[in-house]
């Protein structure tokens, strides 16, 4: 406690000369502009001022909306562990000289705050004067600063002065911390922008070499059980026109749950079928699941927080994808909301390029059927006929004892079945042999040229250099554009000697079928449309390869296909 020069009025802090003032403001100075983190800030203000001054109370509010927050705080009030500021918020113009201050951007000293109109009591306080000053930024007020004592006429201008500058200097740091959070937080969005899209890219590529419906479901429920915050995963497909459901993959805690056959939506996934919009709940989830009848699965626990998303297929909602956190609430938020919508409209694509590709392989398997129909028509049926035309007339000659006739319609017949049985061996191998999946690529053609050309005379051979097995349905593609080829040697080329090569490059798949048959014109058989070029050619297209052929009448026939690796 010391008097005041002249007076028998007490103080309780300290009085700095001018060149203590300024040393004290520098050192203030120095410490607060290298705290980057607001409420670190904060506090060391008010301590370092409280500790330097030996005020009664110091505290800081800030401006959120309407109001001026007081959320810090230093001296003998803040010690009491009882304390608490009340109240903590004041309306910014209508409450308090602290309301007054932040509408006005003006300094208030109060010589007696029981004589000032504006003060508001601050429950526990013993002040009795009070200096308040104004912390703006650019011009504008986003703060005070209070000091207060518990005697009165305990302040002077000089104080207001040295307050107003160490609130200056607090606005400046206040400002660059708000600033460096904003920076963080704009780093953290965008580092998590690109892990998003990284795990984006990632199970895009995954989708996008699905063709068959379950692996894509299994592809992302499998992925987010890696990436989601959630002990449960779920996605379902919605029929519209039963309004049912049906639980495609469903994971809880790591362990596979089944569910057999269809059930009515129900709760949240009907609210989501009706809106088609998101639906996230991390809050009373268990009373909003029985307000809305959400049923759930035997032997599952109830989450406590819930976040699905609709599949739609233009505006129709095809399906559900929910994850679930058991453990606690406020587990997803909008970053959750915007990665599940973007893997719901990827799984949307990829599961609709599984339809129709499923609608193709049936189709191209009618059409298979059809033309083998027609293969068996015109070949072995016709014949099978000519055989027993042959026979019939051999059977006469041999009754009017015209045995060399004879002797030549049954060679005839000979002919005739071997050419048959050889027609049928290609009809057989035109079908996806079971040694193409089981063995793969290599294997298959080896027994296609063992079963066909070894026993049609043909010399075959066949070289490779694979160093394994190739994706399967480019596996499919070569043998089939191979078992094509190797078909118009047969039929067309006349060929004695016939090779296939599998050439494996770094950045490049090629095969090549050549024969020393008779040849042809390659722009004659595709204007005609013989000779099966045009099918060899569009299937090689349709997967981005490139198809070449290279033939001249007497010359033979080299068929090439080139694939280019990433």
């Amino acid at each position: 406690m010391a008097d005041r020069a002249g007076s028998t009025v007490q103080m309780d802090h300290v009085k700095p000369d001018e060149d203590t003032r300024f040393r004290i403001l520098t050192e203030i100075s120095q410490q607060i502009t290298s705290i980057l983190e607001i409420d670190e800030l904060l506090v060391r203000v008010v301590r370092l001022i409280q500790r330097t001054f030996n005020y009664y109370h110091v505290g800081i509010g800030l401006i959120e909306n309407d109001d001026v927050v007081y959320r810090v705080g230093a001296g003998v009030l803040w010690d009491d562990p009882n304390f608490q500021f009340k109240p903590g918020h004041l309306k910014i113009g209508s409450e308090g000289i602290t309301g007054w201050v932040a509408r006005t951007g003006k300094p208030a000293l109060v010589p007696d705050v029981s004589a000032d109109p504006r003060y508001v009591w601050m429950q526990g306080s013993l002040t009795k004067s009070e200096l308040i000053v104004p912390i703006t930024v650019k011009g504008m007020v986003i703060g005070v600063l209070d000091v207060q004592s518990r005697h009165k006429n305990d302040f002077e201008p000089t104080d207001v002065e040295l307050m107003q500058a160490i609130a200056n200097q607090a606005g400046i740091a206040i400002e660059n911390a708000r600033l460096f959070a904003e920076t963080q937080r704009l780093l953290q969005e965008t580092e998590q922008r690109a892990n998003e899209l990284t795990i984006i890219n990632n199970v895009q590529q995954g989708l996008a070499s699905k063709l068959d419906v379950q692996s894509i479901y299994n592809l992302v429920g499998d992925r987010f059980r890696e990436m989601f915050d959630a002990e449960v995963v779920m996605i379902s497909t919605y029929d519209p026109q039963s309004n049912t459901v049906e639980h495609r993959y469903a994971i809880e805690r790591g362990e596979r749950v089944y569910s057999q056959g269809t059930h009515p939506p129900g709760g949240f996934r009907s609210r989501i079928i009706q809106t088609r919009q998101p639906f996230l709940l991390n809050t009373g989830v268990p009373d909003e699941a029985a307000r809305l009848g959400q049923p759930t699965l035997p032997g599952t626990t109830t989450p406590k927080s819930w976040l699905g998303v609709p599949i739609l297929a233009g505006d129709q909602v095809t399906g559900i994808l929910s994850v679930q956190n058991l453990e606690r609430e406020n587990a997803f938020d909008d970053s959750d909301v915007r990665l599940l919508e973007t893997f719901a409209a990827s799984m949307s694509i990829a599961l609709e390029n599984a339809h129709l590709y499923e609608q193709a392989r049936q189709l191209a398997i009618l059409e298979e059927r059809q033309r083998l129909g027609r293969e068996l028509h015109d070949s072995v049926t016709q014949a099978l006929y000519g055989i027993s035309l042959y026979a019939q007339a051999a059977t006469g000659k041999i009754s009017n004892d015209q045995i060399d006739q004879a002797l030549q319609y049954i060679s005839d017949i000979q002919n005739t079945a071997q050419e048959s049985l050889a027609d049928m061996r290609l009809l057989i191998h035109e079908l996806r042999p079971p040694i193409l999946a089981r063995d793969g690529l290599v294997a298959a053609l080896q027994s296609r040229l063992m079963s066909v050309e070894d026993r049609a005379g043909i010399k075959s051979n066949l070289r490779n250099n694979l160093t394994g097995r190739l994706p399967t349905n480019m596996e499919e593609g070569l043998y089939q554009i191979a078992r094509e080829a190797l078909n118009n040697s047969i039929k067309h080329a006349h060929s004695r000697n016939v090779s296939v090569n599998l050439e494996q490059r770094p950045n490049l798949i090629s095969m090549e079928i050549s024969d020393d048959g008779i040849g042809f014109d390659p722009k004659t058989a595709r204007r005609e449309g013989g000779m099966g070029l045009g099918n060899m050619q569009e299937r090689a297209q349709s997967q981005g390869w490139k198809f070449q052929v290279e033939s001249s009448p007497g010359n033979g026939t080299l068929i090439k296909v080139e694939i280019e690796q990433p």
